[in-house]
């Protein structure tokens, strides 16, 4: 065999060798693209889905109701009052919705409270309608009316829920949500939000039933190892930080 001849047999190896290895080349790449996309949809899914549960648990974590182990065994009066705040801060449907008495409180009927309990709670426990009326909570419960009286819904919560993660198995969502002080928030000199380190941690179990997933267990729980720090919030335009509950009474005392 000549040199030549053999020359051209190297060639006619390296030719298809070549191409093998620009297809595999191709392959990795249109991999680890579509990879990477799926790892970032479902990034954004899983943020959407936190956002979701805050949005859920904002009325519950501002009041910061006692822990239970099963909705059974928790303290119904203080999961009304949930359901209450939960309609009042709808800004879906609350402004401009209900009527208002000669006083100008805005009547919310029992059956709408009782509604929206059953979507936070479930059915395995029913509401009690009660009145409050305090640093936190202004609203009465008219007997004859069958209404709350909301006196006042411009109130500073006490927490306000970060979910940090979620472990679903066939019919039950666990969330760890970090509990965010408001007296905490500070402010930057952008004007920026500054999102403080949650003050506790709870576990929140959430469990299907034919309406959809409703809270039947909180639970305190240890601070996650692998837990974010504060982290800084850009906003577009500067925003003013609520006062604290406790400033607004040294106040009213002062006045006195």
């Amino acid at each position: 065999m000549t040199k030549d001849t053999k020359r051209k047999g190297q060639n006619k190896l390296a030719f298809p060798l070549g191409l093998a290895i620009i297809i595999f080349a191709i392959v990795g790449v249109i991999f680890a693209v579509s990879s990477g996309i799926k790892a970032v949809k479902d990034l954004t899914d899983n943020s959407e889905k936190k956002l979701e549960y805050e949005t859920m648990l904002i009325p519950v974590v501002m009041y910061d109701p006692d822990m239970f182990d099963d909705v059974s065994s928790a303290n119904i009066n203080q999961l009304t009052i949930c359901a209450v705040w939960s309609i009042i801060k709808d800004e879906d449907i609350y402004p401009g919705k209900y009527e208002t008495d000669d006083q100008g409180n805005i009547m919310i009927p029992a059956e709408d409270v009782e509604t929206e309990f059953t979507e936070l709670f479930g059915t395995d426990v029913i509401p009690t309608h009660i009145g409050v009326k305090g640093n936190f909570d202004e609203f009465s419960f008219n007997e004859q009316s069958r209404c709350y009286l909301v006196t006042s819904a411009g109130t500073v919560p006490i927490y306000t829920p970060k979910v940090t993660a979620i472990d679903k198995t066939s019919n039950t969502i666990v969330l760890t949500v970090g509990y965010l002080a408001a007296e905490a928030w500070a402010q930057d000199s952008a004007g920026n939000f500054i999102q403080p380190e949650p003050s506790k941690y709870v576990n929140v179990t959430l469990r299907e039933n034919d309406n959809g997933y409703y809270i039947s267990a909180m639970q305190a729980t240890d601070t996650p190892e692998n837990a974010e720090p504060g982290v800084t919030l850009q906003t577009t335009a500067p925003v003013t930080l609520p006062e604290s509950s406790t400033e607004e009474e040294t106040t009213e005392e002062t006045e006195e």
